[in-house]
């Protein structure tokens, strides 16, 4: 007789086989029952989050850090809907999740009762399902028993490959159906794979003949090579090469910024002097992994000239003389339509390369913004020395806002792993996404002590803003109750520093409420003496007073939560943030006069 397991367990099993062993979610009445069957899988761990929003963004910063989607389970309508902003902002950064949805059951939709959670009288109840649609890979509603399986298997292993959110739709009443176990005996095909191998050779060869004939060659490794797995490879290739590497800011960090030929942050006209210039005179660029949004182009300012970089879209596409790797693409002189999967390349072209030295680089110096030793903190002062509080392997976490514009002229440690939110940019994100880092980083953790392997623990650290912080903040409370231990740096500069900045420096709609005690905030959310959960708060409002935090070994040794206060003046604003605004402004400007 075929042995055979729920509907619900035979899901989660497919979960787990991915190396997961966590999942965010909120209970709801419409996801009750399949949270029952998780609880009966050994390999995973239930962890409930504050809000649905929290917890896709602690889903996204886990997949970040994990390599493999976060799982994120809500219930009907007011939960999958709270999750949708995060879901979103995990799509347009290839953060990957699986977002489990438990809906009311088959019956009960085809007759549209007017339940709780629905809006009308009739409503069709599956409206929810095309709310999702522009912000996921595909999706599921398991309705049929004869291919519930197959579809889970078929949208888990899309979800693995694209790196974006997919959806998974678990009616109340399919949960305990039997299948078939034996399945689950066959593996998941998470692998991605060229279906045009003669397509393959021709983008190794026409890049190989192009490295031969340059001279002043350059690696540009932008965010997607870090999202769909090609950190290692890139580096690979820029150690076989010897050729000079730039990242970008979405993508600092996928170099050794402490090697000699890493040259710095390429954010067009918003780089520190002499990247930019070095980068763009060079006469061959392997840009990997590109995602040209405002912010990661310095307002659109790359001024790599056609003849040094190929990029291609869906629609168009620009004939050069150089090479265009996306996240599952490489073109040699692209052509419209011709795709090839990024690692096998860049494989060859390590292979290819390691063969031979083919150039040393000078590395360009990072200009020191600030030698300040006493007074007031500074945006020119604070971004560098948070770089050099860093350790290897840290994780660190920036919010959008001053945190994400000035950490960017700071030098990472070999191995530091940034999570940042550049392109969509949703305030707030980072208190939710260093839940999921620090689940992520404990998962590594354990598995190199399985393996015996002596590599030190990663730090997890958190830079967010006051007015950041306000939106997310209850999930701290959640780094308490499951005994991590992150180090979080609150900037106080009262209010939207960002926004002002843009528009409104002294308008009452970029203020937010002054009346929160930072200093007591690790205590009202469980680290005090008497829940046995340790905690400490520092306020620093003059660089003595920062230096003194920052140098301390138990501070910097992460034995327990711990959260430092930085002041700042309200209008003091990281140059980037300046320099980029004044490319906006001015591109704005010319724009209107020729419409005039």
């Amino acid at each position: 007789m075929t042995s055979t397991i729920s509907m619900g367990q035979y899901l989660f099993k497919r979960v787990a086989e991915l190396g997961i062993e966590h999942i965010f979610g909120v209970p709801g009445d419409f996801n009750l029952t399949l949270l029952d069957e998780l609880f009966k899988v050994q390999e995973l761990n239930w962890l409930g989050v504050c809000n649905e929003l929290n917890g896709a963004y602690a889903a996204d910063g886990y997949a970040r850090i994990k390599g493999m989607p976060g799982i994120l389970v809500t219930t009907y309508a007011v939960g999958e809907l709270s999750a949708m902003n995060g879901v979103a902002g995990a799509y347009a950064e290839h953060a990957g999740m699986i977002h489990v949805v438990g809906m009311p059951g088959r019956a009960v939709q085809e007759a549209r009762l007017m339940l709780h959670h629905t809006m009308e009288p009739g409503m069709d109840q599956t409206v929810y399902v095309g709310m999702a649609e522009p912000i996921r890979k595909t999706h599921t509603i398991l309705t049929d028993e004869k291919t519930m399986a197959q579809e889970i298997d078929r949208v888990i292993e899309a979800g693995v490959k694209s790196k974006l959110p997919v959806y998974i739709y678990v009616p109340m009443d399919v949960v305990g159906i039997p299948l078939d176990a034996s399945r689950l005996e066959k593996p998941l095909n998470t692998k991605v794979v060229n279906t045009n191998s003669q397509m393959e050779d021709e983008v190794v060869k026409s890049t190989l003949e192009l490295i031969k004939k340059s001279s002043k060659p350059s690696i540009l490794a932008d965010v997607l090579t870090i999202r769909h797995g090609g950190r290692e490879l890139a580096r690979r290739l820029a150690s076989a090469t010897q050729f000079p590497t730039y990242s970008t800011p979405l993508s600092k960090g996928v170099f050794d910024e402490t090697d000699s030929k890493y040259n710095g942050v390429y954010n067009g006209e918003v780089s520190f002097p002499g990247c930019a210039d070095s980068l763009e005179s060079s006469d061959l660029v392997l840009n990997i992994g590109f995602l040209l949004s405002d912010s990661n182009t310095g307002g659109f300012t790359r001024k790599i000239p056609d003849g040094n970089l190929a990029t291609t879209t869906a629609k168009s596409t620009t004939k050069v003389s150089t090479v265009f790797i996306s996240y599952h693409s490489a073109f040699p002189n692209p052509t419209p339509g011709k795709k090839v999967e990024v690692h096998s390349p860049l494989t060859q072209l390590f292979t290819y390369c390691n063969k031979q030295i083919l150039l040393i680089n000078n590395q360009s110096q990072t200009p020191l913004l600030s030698t300040s030793t006493s007074g007031p903190i500074t945006q020119s002062y604070i971004w560098q020395r948070i770089g050099r509080f860093l350790r290897p392997n840290d994780i660190i976490l920036t919010e959008s806002g001053t945190a994400q514009f000035g950490l960017t002229d700071a030098v990472f440690p070999a191995s530091t792993q940034l999570i940042t939110q550049t392109f969509w940019s949703s305030i707030g994100y980072t208190v939710g996404a260093c839940l999921g880092a620090l689940v992520a980083s404990k998962e590594a953790q354990k598995q190199k002590q399985k393996l015996s392997s002596n590599s030190p623990s990663s730090r997890v650290i958190l830079v967010v803003g006051d007015g950041s912080l306000q939106m997310t903040v209850q999930e701290i409370g959640s780094y308490i109750r499951f005994n991590f231990t992150p180090i979080i740096f609150v900037i106080n500069n009262d209010g939207y520093a960002i926004e002002r900045a843009i528009h409104g420096p002294g308008m009452g709609y970029n203020d937010i409420s002054m009346l929160w005690d930072h200093q007591a905030m690790l205590g009202f959310l469980g680290a005090r003496e008497e829940t046995g959960i340790k905690g400490r708060s520092f306020a620093c409002k003059s660089v003595e007073e920062l230096e003194g935090v920052l140098g301390e070994e138990d501070f910097a040794g992460a034995g327990c939560i711990q959260m430092c206060e930085i002041f700042m003046a309200k209008l003091d604003y990281p140059w980037r943030l300046s320099a980029q605004i004044a490319v906006s402004r001015k591109k704005m400007a010319q724009a209107l006069a020729l419409q005039a």
